[in-house]
């Protein structure tokens, strides 16, 4: 077997172990930096999965919003405010952190690879995905997503833009502790690449 051939298997491997059975949740801390902010946006809450193409996220602080999409539709409510829908394809980065999330949940390598080309690093104690779009157009609006975990559980997902900002979303442990307001991008990359291994030996 080629080196090649090996590490797609590898890969499919990896991305067959993160199948979850829907309805699933989990919960998140989202972190934006951007030149425009003076300091990051910090926001938590849970997601859900519905199944592929159907997400929910549900904003708990700093405040309240419930943002459901289901295919090619989005719809957000958040409170105060008049709800909004409108069609995924005007939000390119949310439809490709959408279309990615989703594969990744259902375990579909195949639908993976019609939108991302897929690097593979690390081992089962801590490893990487580095999907990058395949389509041109994407790629001028978001250079790609960084998906970090450990044996069969995603930790986190960063997405990078093509203007420098970058988002990046903790999962399940990964939101714990809680983040501090000042936090740096350096502070939020290592813990999204800390492993079980490290938390396990860490002195209660």
């Amino acid at each position: 077997m080629s080196s090649q051939a090996s590490a797609t298997d590898a890969t499919d491997a990896l991305i067959q172990r993160l199948a979850r059975p829907a309805p699933a949740s989990i919960d998140f801390t989202e972190v934006r930096f951007s030149r425009l902010l003076r300091a990051p946006l910090i926001v938590s809450g849970e997601l859900s999965y519905d199944g592929p193409e159907n997400l929910q996220r549900r904003v708990e602080t700093p405040y309240r919003e419930h943002t459901v999409i289901q295919g090619e539709s989005v719809r957000v409510e958040r409170d105060g405010e008049k709800p909004r829908s409108f069609a995924l394809q005007r939000a390119p980065e949310l439809r490709g952190l959408m279309s990615g999330f989703s594969a990744l949940l259902s375990g579909d390598a195949a639908a993976l690879r019609r939108d991302f080309s897929i690097d593979y690093n690390g081992n089962e104690g801590q490893w990487s995905l580095q999907l990058t779009p395949t389509d041109a157009r994407a790629r001028r609006r978001m250079q790609g997503i960084l998906v970090n975990g450990s044996q069969d559980e995603p930790r986190c997902l960063q997405t990078l833009s093509a203007d420098g900002s970058a988002n990046i979303i903790l999962l399940g442990e990964a939101t714990r502790p809680p983040l501090a307001d000042d936090i740096t991008l350096q502070d939020v990359q290592a813990r999204c690449q800390s492993d079980a291994a490290d938390q396990s030996t860490a002195t209660p």
